[in-house]
């Protein structure tokens, strides 16, 4: 059965940290994710924040003791918080290795400040409490039995009892196999947040559409879909 599989969905801690770190790097590949460039080290840091954070949590789908997949969300936009939280971690990666100093693709992730780039939101987002996701994987092995369709759901009512009022999540165009997950989830696209290399997903948690959320929405850039999760 599928839940024998998946073992249990749980809250990650501190202990989880260095599977979390594992699974991420056995998981992506250099020209994939910008956190690649950087390390272990950089990885690991961001992890550690994800999981100790006020602000933010990972969930882990935890198959007797082996974590097999792993989802992240922080309360309101996260790479700006994420990026000062790991900065020092950012700094030793670049001091064992300074040839990532001419990486493009860092300094493009460095100033993902909502002041230098369009980003979902902003500041109305935080204000009005609309989460972000930061990170999703799945173990090669395990892909393909709904797994990560599970931490998806779970991030909603987790979310909800942190007093969440909707998530956006950000897909990278090629990722397909994410794309039909959240599609099949029932989590509509929003357009208005595309950017050249990622796509937009939205699950709204209230049962009834408030006008301040309805306000937040639109400020932030974002259509309202015709139906809340």
């Amino acid at each position: 059965m599928l839940q024998n599989l998946i073992g249990e969905v749980r809250l990650a801690t501190i202990h989880d940290v260095d599977a979390l770190t594992d699974l991420h790097l056995a998981s992506f590949q250099r020209e994939e994710h910008v956190l690649m460039i950087l390390g272990r080290t950089y990885v690991k840091a961001t992890y550690t924040w994800l999981v100790t954070s006020k602000h933010a949590y990972a969930l882990v789908a935890d198959l007797t003791g082996q974590i097999i997949g792993l989802l992240g969300v922080c309360d309101s936009p996260f790479a700006w918080p994420m990026f000062k939280a790991c900065s020092g971690a950012l700094f030793l990666s670049v001091a064992k290795n300074p040839s990532l100093l001419l990486e493009k693709k860092i300094w493009q992730r460095v100033f993902r400040h909502p002041q230098h780039r369009k980003t979902p939101g902003g500041g109305i987002f935080k204000l009005h409490g609309i989460a972000q996701m930061t990170i999703g994987a799945v173990d090669g092995r395990y892909r393909g039995h709904g797994i990560f369709g599970r931490l998806i759901e779970a991030s909603k009512k987790t979310s909800r009892s942190r007093g969440t009022r909707a998530i956006v999540a950000g897909v990278y165009k090629r990722d397909s196999s994410s794309r039909r997950v959240f599609n099949k989830s029932g989590w509509p696209e929003v357009p208005e947040l595309e950017t050249p290399e990622t796509v937009f997903y939205l699950s709204l948690l209230e049962s009834v559409l408030s006008d301040d959320l309805k306000v937040a929405l639109e400020l932030g850039g974002a259509s309202i879909p015709l139906h809340n999760q």
